[in-house]
């Protein structure tokens, strides 16, 4: 077998030919590409990590590895430069800790979120750490703010975060919003756990942020809701267990081509008000686009007994379709499992038009027991078992 050219033999045969007269030419080979470098982030768990952290990311180059030897001290928001993956080298052993009194805007960000740019960073993949928040000395911080496009996050823990643990962010530092979009994302396997805000939420006042992924994870004990999304077109949100939700487990909006699929929702509205609603998961819908929320088992397991005497006129909604946004919303709700106290403060299957023209739900094979109202159904809906 003939064996390959070098570029010096690729050369010397172009000029011999050229020099014979020969109508034959051999174009020297490309330059190889550039190989991909380890960089290690070294931290002494100091004041001085942050900008170790930081030198260490801005020196490296596209495709490079980023991996933060902990454990680490940080007093300033940390930009993930795009094109790079930052890594640990495992959970226990890289824990990134807030300085106490830092209050951070956030622990780590997409760099297009810190520089106010108006077009969503390259992709970055992040995994194998934990982020600690310190939520007991700091206000205000977000632990993970993604502003990146085609981005992996995985295996990681991010605890006690005075904001939410993880937002992804239409807008930036300053406001300025997305002019492209931010899709494309998969964020699965992280424990966040004791967020001062949501576990994840989506800010997207545009439309911007869509056709990602939230998958195989664990939400708990969280200030506010599991999963809060002002935008989940074409999300899918899988396989998540949900527990000790003070208010929502999963408030979707603007579903549209929206997948909510075999999560377990241990509890929700734990922390109810008089007056206020409460929702195991709660979609309002885009219109001429369809959904499902199918093989979702959902419980309220708190005392009851309690909130009636204590939260007044609270209501617990466990799987709510309660708007149409515009034109006519379309959804299948198959397979789900309710169970509740049998109080009439609680409401299984909740199906609502709203504003759109009209609602058609294909719902079948649900199990509702011990609710008070096993299902409400409003005007201008058609529910149907589907074919």
């Amino acid at each position: 077998m003939p064996q390959p050219c070098s570029r010096q033999t690729a050369g010397a045969i172009a000029l011999t030919l050229a020099a014979s007269g020969s109508a034959v030419v051999i174009q020297p080979l490309a330059p190889a590409p550039a190989i991909a470098a380890r960089v290690n982030a070294t931290c002494a768990n100091t004041a001085t990590d942050a900008r170790s952290i930081q030198a260490a990311i801005d020196a490296s180059k596209e495709g490079d590895e980023v991996v933060f030897k902990g454990p680490c001290l940080i007093n300033r928001t940390i930009t993930l430069r795009g094109r790079r993956t930052y890594r640990g080298d495992a959970k226990a052993g890289t824990v990134i800790k807030q300085a106490d009194g830092a209050n951070l805007p956030a622990m780590l960000a997409s760099e297009s979120w810190v520089t106010d740019q108006a077009y969503s960073s390259d992709p970055v993949r992040i995994e194998r750490l934990t982020l600690d928040g310190n939520r007991d000395h700091n206000t205000g911080t977000v632990g993970l703010m993604l502003r990146s496009w085609d981005s992996r996050i995985y295996d990681m823990d991010i605890l006690g975060t005075p904001s939410d643990g993880i937002r992804v962010s239409n807008p930036s530092k300053n406001g300025t919003k997305l002019r492209n979009t931010m899709v494309n994302s998969v964020i699965s396997d992280v424990y966040i756990e004791r967020a001062g805000g949501s576990g994840l939420k989506v800010v997207d006042p545009g439309n911007a942020v869509t056709d990602w992924t939230f998958q195989r994870s664990w939400i708990g004990f969280s200030g506010e809701s599991g999963v809060e999304a002002e935008n989940s077109a074409g999300w899918t949100f899988s396989d998540l267990h949900l527990y000790a939700t003070p208010k929502h487990a999963i408030d979707a909006h603007r579903c549209f081509g929206t997948s909510i699929r075999d999560n377990y929702i241990e509890d929700f509205g734990t922390k109810a008000t008089p007056k206020q609603t409460y929702y195991g998961i709660r979609c309002d819908l885009q219109g001429e686009a369809g959904t499902t929320i199918s093989n979702n088992r959902i419980h309220k397991f708190g005392n009851m007994a309690q909130s009636r005497t204590t939260r007044q006129d609270a209501r617990f909604v466990f799987l709510a379709l309660d708007d149409v946004n515009y034109g006519k919303g379309h959804a299948a709700v198959t397979g789900n499992t309710i169970l509740g106290h049998g109080t009439r403060q609680e409401t299984g299957l909740l199906f609502r038009r709203g504003r759109g023209n009209a609602l058609s739900i294909a719902s079948t094979g649900n199990l509702v027991d011990n609710v008070g109202i096993p299902r409400s159904i409003g005007s201008g809906v058609r529910v149907t078992s589907g074919y």
